[in-house]
């Protein structure tokens, strides 16, 4: 009570306020390193989506008869995109949610340990708004590294391959 009087009477007082350096520091910093991780993760999901290319589009020579007699029992030339095109999705898709669910796993059981070293606070729970982004932009992914091969079973001839 007797600080806040003199306070009133006109006795200097300093204040720190260390939201300003942190920000600056977190910014300068964090935020390049952050910068240079985004970019990694955009070259891994396009590495990614090559390989998931080149994988499928090397199955279809094997899968060439399976498909000849898919379509010789009554599956339509759509049917047999659909189903190329739906497996691209679904390894894209459940690789990128492996991916986060593996990723936030590792913050949730190494946010203790980094809490106990550097005392840093790391909330496992938090989302980042650009993940959100994630999920679609694998999709949209899926969808061109399956077109290819999708159009290659599309022309799967039936009887030149059911012969040979």
């Amino acid at each position: 009570y007797l600080f806040a009087i003199k306070l009133k009477k006109g006795f200097k007082a300093m204040a720190v306020n260390p939201i300003i350096p942190m920000k600056r520091l977190m910014d300068n910093v964090v935020g390049n390193i952050r910068k240079v991780l985004l970019l990694l993760t955009g070259l891994i999901i396009i590495v990614s989506g090559l390989s998931i290319f080149v994988s499928i589009y090397n199955s279809m020579s094997d899968r060439k008869k399976e498909i000849a007699i898919m379509r010789a029992l009554g599956a339509g030339r759509q049917t047999v995109f659909s189903l190329i095109l739906l497996e691209s999705m679904l390894l894209c898709f459940g690789g990128g949610l492996f991916g986060m669910l593996m990723g936030h796993g590792l913050v949730f059981f190494a946010a203790p340990i980094v809490e106990a070293e550097s005392g840093l606070l790391i909330d496992p729970w938090a989302f980042e708004t650009l993940e959100l982004a994630l999920i679609p932009t694998l999709i949209v992914l899926a969808s061109l590294v399956g077109f290819i091969p999708g159009m290659t079973a599309y022309r799967t001839d039936v009887a030149k391959t059911l012969s040979s």
